[in-house]
């Protein structure tokens, strides 16, 4: 099974040339995991750290969340959210329907997991601090996609080994009546390379809803091919 490189800053080299968005991801997709063999799954999750009143868990998608039988303590130093790709069993009868009560994991891989940067005064403001260099968002179901409160984007572009890319997300102005947010990349000069992809997740910073809602947002960016945009089903948080 091949592994997910998940890290920011490693590099993949691709066989195929970069491809931009053109429409909405399928909106019947609601559970953020896939099967890759009779036993083992790979998600897109959050991990979430124990608190006075529970043993840290596992949001599996918007309507699923398990504990993990094999790791007893949150697996990370610093005890807050973070996205992750992991590889998982369930520890009873695979069923994408069940009331599913805990898994077993098998591979973990965080995620880069940031806030939104904060909105500047203009457009131009923007740009400058965050950059406005041309980067292309990657169509898939499994990662690029808005989930339980965080906008994750694969996302590619020109690689040069040792060169540092910085990403960003900003809330700006509503389009369409639609929370609105610009993907920023600011390639540090870097204007060839391996094409290659990184992984990141926003979180999203909306006001939460008790009866979750459906609704779209819009993310915008700059692609090689001209400005972008496209819309996300997006389920509100219900963190009560």
């Amino acid at each position: 099974m091949r592994r997910i490189k998940t890290f920011i800053l490693t590099m993949m080299a691709l066989t195929t040339v970069a491809f931009t968005l053109q429409s909405c991801l399928d909106d019947d997709d609601d559970e953020n995991y896939f099967i890759t063999d009779p036993d083992t799954m790979v998600g897109v999750v959050t991990l979430k750290p124990d608190t006075e009143a529970h043993p840290w868990w596992i949001q599996l998608s918007d309507s699923t969340v398990v504990t993990c039988s094999n790791i007893k303590e949150f697996p990370l130093k610093e005890k807050k959210e973070q996205r992750a790709y992991i590889y998982f069993k369930f520890d009873s009868a695979p069923s994408l329907t069940a009331d599913i009560k805990s898994i077993t994991v098998t591979h973990l891989d965080t995620i880069l997991t940031k806030p939104l940067a904060p909105a500047l005064e203009s457009e131009e403001a923007n740009n400058e601090a965050y950059g406005n260099d041309p980067v292309e968002i990657v169509k898939s179901n499994l990662e690029t996609l808005a989930e339980d409160g965080y906008m994750n984007i694969r996302f590619r572009t020109n690689w040069t080994q040792g060169n540092v890319h910085r990403v960003n997300l900003v809330r700006v102005a509503d389009e369409d009546g639609l929370a609105t947010f610009c993907f920023h990349h600011d390639a540090n000069g870097e204007t060839s390379g391996v094409i290659g992809d990184g992984m990141v997740a926003f979180y999203l910073d909306l006001e939460k809803d008790i009866d979750r809602t459906p609704r779209e947002i819009k993310i915008k960016w700059k692609s090689f091919t001209g400005d972008k945009s496209v819309k996300f089903k997006y389920i509100p948080r219900n963190d009560d």
